[in-house]
């Protein structure tokens, strides 16, 4: 293991104590139904068992003078029967100042992750790697044929790294844009640290032939439907001359060769004005065009630069946390989140070996949600199965509602639902 005693915040992970401190939840969680029930001894074991495998989990938040860091943390996290509601918010970890929680509920093993700690795809190695070794423990014959890492391995500084570091150009181009300010979905919000989720299952293959005949990608289909849902269902956005904004983030491990844990993703925002006249067709072509452009490499780039140079301008640096937290926060509801009006993100396809496999019925992923934004979508495929997820905030479901009757009415298409509230067919 590196000799290491604290670590500083990557570079996207550095808004995430600031705002997760007001009105947004930095939590995502990450779920692997199996076909048995769990035993929650066995998995306490196989959470300790990996935790040497993975230093950059095994931290606490800490306060400094100008910036949060991560310290070691020598505590034991606890594996604990899953309440509640999901997605807690960082100040509602109880787990001795980890920055994750691992539970269980059923045929359920559950991660909840900080944002600042990791992203999905760092978080979901480490899943990966406890589950592995919980099938172990239970005696089950494995092979990680590659798709797993490797606890006996030497912990690689590559692992450890801010990629964002890594590519930035201080002389290269830098996004300059103004982001215009998005519409906000309005309803009846739950009570503080309620999130409903919705789970929609669907045929993968069918689901991909059918945005195949589009001509478009996964996630520009996706997220054109979630603006024309928008637009369609709330009374509030006739006459808004607010675009309906979708930011849709990027796992930037593939476009920059990177094998760090931590945070590496930036995002593409695609939206538009909807009128009364505009077409599902409509959204849907100026979507794909606009998730093109922002998935172009210079334009990625161009972000990281920004990114980095918010990170070390000189007058950041040395403002006191304190003033740094209410100026991130601020900054952070103006032009970041109120640049957007709803999260997309869609998981890659989780590589998993055989072995694994068959003992593993279903994956989710949900992402939690804020006052400004109280709805989100994740999509995610596994096996022959895609998953799509809505955590909502709000007492309201027309949205989910009418995006899961287009696939069921207008496509054709059989969908089971499932969740903590909706438990019936569409």
């Amino acid at each position: 293991m590196p000799d290491r005693d604290w670590y500083r915040l990557d570079t996207a992970a550095k808004i995430y104590p600031s705002i997760s401190q007001t009105h947004n939840n930095t939590t995502f969680r990450l779920d692997f139904e199996l076909y048995e029930e769990v035993d929650g001894n066995l998995l306490q074991q196989a959470l300790v068992r990996i935790l040497p495998r993975f230093p950059s989990f095994c931290v606490t938040l800490k306060r400094g003078l100008f910036w949060y860091y991560l310290d070691t943390n020598h505590a034991i996290p606890v594996v604990k029967e899953d309440t509640g509601f999901p997605c807690r918010r960082l100040k509602d970890f109880v787990n001795n100042g980890f920055l994750f929680n691992v539970m269980y509920h059923r045929n359920n093993i559950i991660m909840e992750c900080f944002h600042g700690l990791a992203d999905g795809a760092g978080a979901i190695e480490f899943l990966k790697t406890m589950v592995y070794e919980y099938f172990v423990l239970k005696g089950y014959p494995m092979e990680n044929e590659g798709m797993v890492m490797d606890t006996e391995e030497r912990v690689s500084q590559d692992e450890l790294e801010n990629s964002f570091l890594k590519y930035y150009d201080n002389k290269g181009d830098y996004t300059r844009l103004k982001q215009p300010v998005a519409y906000h979905i309005m309803g009846t919000p739950m009570h503080p640290n309620e999130i409903f989720v919705t789970h929609g299952i669907m045929d993968l293959k069918q689901f991909l032939g059918k945005v195949k005949q589009r001509g478009v990608t996964v996630s520009a289909y996706v997220a054109a439907l979630l603006i024309y849902c928008i637009a369609s269902t709330q009374v509030e956005y006739m006459g808004s001359k607010n675009p309906i904004i979708i930011s849709v983030p990027i796992d930037l491990r593939s476009m920059f060769p990177s094998d760090t844990l931590r945070n590496f993703v930036s995002f593409a925002n695609v939206g538009m004005v909807v009128e009364k006249s505009t077409t599902f067709d409509d959204i849907v072509a100026v979507v794909s065009a606009q998730l093109a452009e922002g998935l172009k490499k210079e334009r990625i780039h161009a972000n990281i630069n920004k990114n980095v140079k918010f990170e070390k301008n000189p007058f950041i640096r040395i403002t006191p946390l304190f003033l740094k937290n209410m100026v991130v926060s601020n900054t952070y509801r103006l032009y970041g989140e109120g640049s957007y009006t709803m999260l997309l993100s869609n998981l890659k396809t989780t590589r998993l070996p055989d072995s694994m496999r068959k003992y593993i019925k279903e994956i989710y992923y949900t992402l939690g949600v804020s006052d400004l934004n109280p709805l989100n979508c994740v999509v995610v495929s596994y096996e022959d199965k895609m998953i799509i997820t809505f955590a909502r905030g709000i007492e309201e479901t027309d949205i989910i509602r009418k995006f899961f009757l287009h696939f069921s009415q207008e496509v054709g298409l059989e969908i089971e639902m499932r969740g903590n509230e909706w438990k019936n067919q569409a």
